[in-house]
């Protein structure tokens, strides 16, 4: 089945009105490794730098996991005061995508838990806008239906099923973003898939999806 996306919100944080005046004008790229060098050093322009160069990896991601919410923004927003904050806690400067991506992961675990707890969780009827022509009304509908159903799920199932169909990211990817062994993220992606599917079936614009996706647990990775 190819993973049901929806681009995310074009809509700007704070954080860009923050950040982006420090950025320096026509300067080249610094390698990442580089660039946490000099974050590491108080440069207010490589903080700019950071955001200009992965706020839509991380915008994308939040938007995987967390679907239409509205609060969406300020999780952007918050992830990037985490990374800015803790900086220093980055082992290979090297990898700071896949760093910021666990960052992203960490902070929608605590916000779907928090919203959980105070059982806030409701499903949003209105996407959002979308930069792109606006999809069709079966994708919409699809869409739709597939974050209430992960919005009945588990923090942890939500995680795993998002990350490896909605994002798309390979197993490994997965494995590394979520802190676990490739193992074990194999077998938590197996639960978590079995849920949704046992979920989707209950959504009539779902079901054409898992046809034709042919969704088959045993199969195997994908």
């Amino acid at each position: 089945m190819t993973p049901l996306r929806t681009p995310a919100p074009e809509t700007r944080t704070s954080v860009v009105r923050e950040l982006r005046p420090l950025r320096a004008a026509g300067q080249a790229a610094a390698t990442d490794a580089h660039l946490v060098g000099e974050i590491r050093s108080g440069s207010t322009t490589a903080a700019g730098t950071l955001f200009d160069r992965y706020h839509g990896h991380v915008e994308r991601l939040v938007w995987s996991l967390l679907g239409p919410e509205p609060e969406a923004e300020d999780v952007l927003h918050e992830i990037f005061v985490r990374a800015l904050e803790g900086i220093d806690s980055v082992e290979d400067p090297s990898r700071l995508k896949g760093w910021l991506t666990g960052i992203t992961v960490y902070t929608a675990r605590e916000w779907i838990r928090r919203r959980t707890r105070r059982k806030w969780l409701r499903f949003v009827d209105e996407l959002p806008e979308p930069p792109t022509p606006a999809a069709s009304e079966e994708v919409s509908q699809a869409t739709r239906c597939t974050f209430d159903v992960l919005s009945a799920m588990s923090e942890s199932d939500r995680i795993f099923f998002s990350l490896r169909f909605i994002e798309g990211m390979e197993l490994s990817e997965v494995a590394l973003a979520c802190d676990v062994s490739l193992s074990t993220a194999k077998r938590r992606l197996k639960d978590a898939e079995r849920h949704f599917i046992t979920r989707a079936k209950r959504h009539e614009a779902l079901r054409p999806w898992l046809d034709e996706g042919r969704w088959a647990i045993e199969g195997g990775e994908r």
